[in-house]
């Protein structure tokens, strides 16, 4: 299934964006982002998205009501994503409070890193997850110890020829 959001008639596009694929089983969810948006507003234009398409499943997961409860995962091997996917840190670097502007002391900077932080580019793929109640405490899976996550249910379309069949 592909589903392709489309921006508004009244906005315009804008030519930095970001073409994202978003990947979860069979399912392939393109939104055009901008570099500076948070990953978590990522996970709330994914959830939006899939629920304007009235999704409440995806090969058995279901979809979840809060984008919190999304996680995103990287290819380990952006030139081969057979090889597995890990967790993308959604945490923003540190900022040193001395920087910060007189005027934002005292509020809580945005812990998300942006798509730019990230390290995503224009029509990068991204795995999806949901998080699921029986989770650890922390709400999010353990990654094995040699970076990749078994936990990703991501089916990538293999194009092969077919053999010619002599007859």
């Amino acid at each position: 299934m592909l589903i392709i959001e489309k921006p508004p008639r009244q906005s315009n596009t804008d030519s930095r964006s970001l073409t994202i694929l978003f990947k979860k089983h069979k399912t392939t969810v393109l939104l055009m982002l901008q570099p500076h948006e948070s990953l978590d507003f990522a996970k709330e234009r994914l959830l939006d998205a899939l629920q304007s398409r009235e999704i409440t499943n995806i090969n058995g997961d279901v979809l979840p009501d809060d984008s919190c409860d999304i996680e995103f995962g990287e290819p380990v091997d952006r030139a081969d994503p057979q090889k597995g996917w890990k967790r993308i840190q959604a945490d923003a670097p540190e900022i040193d409070t001395e920087d910060v502007p007189k005027r934002n002391k005292g509020k809580s900077p945005k812990n998300s890193a942006t798509i730019m932080e990230a390290g995503l580019q224009n029509g990068h793929s991204i795995a999806f997850r949901f998080h699921k109640s029986s989770e650890g405490q922390n709400g999010g899976l353990d990654m094995d110890l040699d970076g990749e996550d078994p936990g990703w249910d991501v089916v990538m379309p293999v194009y092969e020829d077919e053999p010619e069949e002599r007859g």
